[in-house]
């Protein structure tokens, strides 16, 4: 299987703090760095699975810039399409964990993402085109989104909504996607429903459908996952499984979809699932 993956390559900074957070206060923590950005973490997990992946992404011509160049070649991760910005900074993630690895903050500079240049991206056509699936994230600007959309020609594209700041970029081409993966909250901005219940996460994730898109699903958390087509909606439970580190595991339930994407609905969804559960038992590569 050939993907492309357009979107975000970058340094997570964590601090996993060792007791509950106290606001306002200097809480002692663990810090680590590693390489992350949504588009390189659904690239670096599907190379695992022997996926053959090319990502384009834009990083800054700086030391964070080479060392996930070379973070990605030892994965198994084509690079050739990168582009290197001499005036920008490459993107970097900053998050505080709770004692337990839940997210308690997060904020991303990712503006390197938003530099691209259409140009930058047209000379790919050929490889946008012919690859078995094309993934993009909302990190990308609206003109680029459009663009990669435009290429692709109606050929499979699956989009990760990234959070809810990024959501309404997904106004001019929602109805071009094939599949659509968002969180709660996402989902919540996306169509104005609080997802209280399990009957509004199911009837949010119908009205996604009635926009255009083939396949969408919401991750929930503890709660799961509702997967939804034109044929109706299915909630998968999650796999209980003790938690090394939340972060980045929205995007290994993304790259399980990706990698069944011509499965039916629930053996997508389930795959999905078994990708994130994997993903929060196991240790992230550290890059030093």
């Amino acid at each position: 299987m050939q993907v492309t993956v357009i979107g975000a390559a970058n340094i997570d900074i964590k601090a996993k703090s060792k007791t509950s957070i106290i606001r306002e206060d200097s809480n002692p923590a663990d810090v680590s760095m590693k390489a992350g950005g949504v588009a390189r973490n659904i690239a670096a997990m599907l190379a695992k699975y022997n996926a053959q992946v090319h990502l384009i992404t834009a990083v800054g011509n700086d030391p964070f810039g080479k060392m996930l160049q070379e973070s990605c070649k030892t994965l198994g991760i084509n690079t050739d399409a990168w582009i290197i910005k001499k005036k920008a900074s490459t993107g970097v993630y900053v998050a505080a964990l709770e004692d337990d690895g839940e997210l308690y903050t997060a904020f991303n500079a990712t503006s390197v993402q938003e530099s691209i240049k259409t140009s930058e991206i047209t000379k790919h056509k050929k490889l946008i085109l012919n690859s078995d699936l094309l993934v993009l994230d909302l990190n990308l600007s609206e003109k680029i989104l459009n663009l990669a959309i435009e290429l692709r020609d109606r050929r499979p594209i699956m989009v990760d909504a990234v959070s809810v700041a990024k959501v309404p970029r997904l106004e001019g081409f929602i109805d071009k996607i094939d599949v659509l993966k968002l969180n709660r909250i996402e989902a919540e901005h996306l169509t104005g429903i609080i997802l209280d219940t399990k009957e509004r996460v199911m009837q949010a994730s119908r009205q996604i459908v009635s926009y255009g898109v083939k396949r969408v699903f919401v991750t929930l958390g503890v709660a799961g996952v509702c997967a939804a087509d034109s044929h109706g909606e299915i909630i998968v439970p999650a796999v209980p499984t003790p938690v090394k580190d939340v972060t980045g595991a929205g995007d290994a339930f993304a790259a399980g979809i990706a990698m069944n994407i011509s499965k039916t609905l629930r053996t997508q969804a389930q795959a999905g699932v078994m990708f994130a559960a994997e993903h929060l038992r196991s240790k992230n590569e550290k890059i030093h």
